[in-house]
């Protein structure tokens, strides 16, 4: 079975090969018979050299590409540090899905979930989740302005590792984050503490 990954290495090898084999296809033919060639036969000769040019660099593109995640999500590899104890309600965090072992625990509320913004507003980067933060990351940090809760209540704490002043906030619109309760740009981590 051929997984995304190795599936695109193949297609940039394919693509790389094939734009060897036009190019030099394309250069020999334009060499040995430039002389023989009509005008038609040179302007197919010239977009089979580009597209056997273009065919070479997206192979070389895909084959790589690093995959890197957008420097605005929520992510290990953007700094943020995920809460792995998280437990709320009958939910819980699990490291991997076939280990759980239990029957699984149903219920008739949505999962907790929110939206972030980094501007008043709703405006400028946003990052949508399910999970706890010990530690926003590199972008998040002390840069949420507004926020949409969509299901949960959640603890938003000005330092990581849920330190620090804290406020409580259930489902609804927040367009300018903490105007009543505190200043805005000034969280480092959160937590889903209940259902809604």
């Amino acid at each position: 079975m051929i997984n995304k990954n190795s599936g695109m290495r193949l297609l940039a090898i394919y693509l790389i090969i094939t734009g060897i084999v036009g190019l030099g296809g394309g250069i020999y033919l334009l060499v040995t018979g430039v002389t023989q060639l009509t005008p038609v036969s040179l302007t197919f000769a010239a977009v089979g050299l580009l597209i056997s040019l273009l065919a070479l660099i997206a192979g070389i593109l895909i084959l790589f590409d690093k995959g890197e995640v957008l420097k605005t999500e929520l992510s290990p590899e953007n700094g943020c540090v995920i809460d792995t104890k998280w437990k709320v309600g009958p939910l819980s965090y699990h490291a991997c899905a076939s280990e759980i072992g239990n029957e699984a625990v149903t219920h008739g509320m949505p999962m907790p979930e929110l939206i972030i913004y980094d501007h008043v507003g709703f405006k400028g980067a946003y990052a949508r989740t399910n999970l706890s933060f010990h530690f926003l990351g590199d972008f998040w940090n002390d840069r949420i302005s507004s926020l949409i809760i969509v299901s949960g209540v959640w603890r938003f704490y000005r330092d990581e590792y849920y330190k620090g002043d804290s406020w409580d906030l259930g489902p609804g619109f927040y367009e300018c984050f903490f105007k009543d309760k505190g200043p805005d740009d000034v969280i480092s981590s959160f937590q889903s503490i209940s259902l809604t």
